[in-house]
């Protein structure tokens, strides 16, 4: 009989609850439940951007700053980065009590980058809205893998 390794079984296991987070938000249609998270991201935000002199007028889940609007959307609120770290959590073979503990640090941490990450898109808008686009789909993507990837290799180094 065959018999799956640690590091296996750990992967068969991230799999399925990725699979699962996956079709429970198409169930629930998660985007569609999002509204109060990207208004409160657009709000501190761009309170964030306006303490660094930045201009802009936040509108429910929408800045507007130097003739662009910034829409935050469902995917804006890291949800699924969210979902790609708890599956991680759940997967990983630790105590409950410190599979908690990550997620509680873990969603914490990203939410304040996430709002960082807003606010320096929110001043590169006014600044180098030419720019606005690359540091949007390229820079801060990389950034926040890089982060999540760090959070959870620093938290198995925690638990073990």
């Amino acid at each position: 009989m065959f018999k799956l390794t640690r590091a296996q079984r750990f992967g068969a296991r991230f799999m399925i609850l990725l699979a699962t987070a996956s079709v429970l938000s198409w169930a629930v249609e998660l985007p569609n439940r999002l509204s109060v998270p990207q208004k409160f991201l657009a709000t501190s935000a761009s309170q964030l951007a306006s303490l660094t002199g930045g201009a802009n007028q936040p509108e429910a889940d929408q800045i507007f700053v130097s003739g662009l609007t910034i829409h935050i959307n469902y995917e804006c609120t890291g949800i699924y980065v969210f979902l790609i770290l708890f599956a991680f959590l759940i997967a990983y073979p630790a105590s409950w009590a410190a599979r908690a503990a990550g997620a509680a640090v873990g969603v914490t941490a990203l939410s304040v980058v996430n709002i960082f990450r807003i606010a320096v898109l929110i001043r590169i808008a006014e600044v180098r809205p030419d720019l606005f686009a690359h540091f949007h789909e390229y820079v801060w993507q990389g950034v926040f893998l890089v982060l999540v990837i760090a959070y959870a290799m620093s938290w198995v180094e925690r638990v073990k």
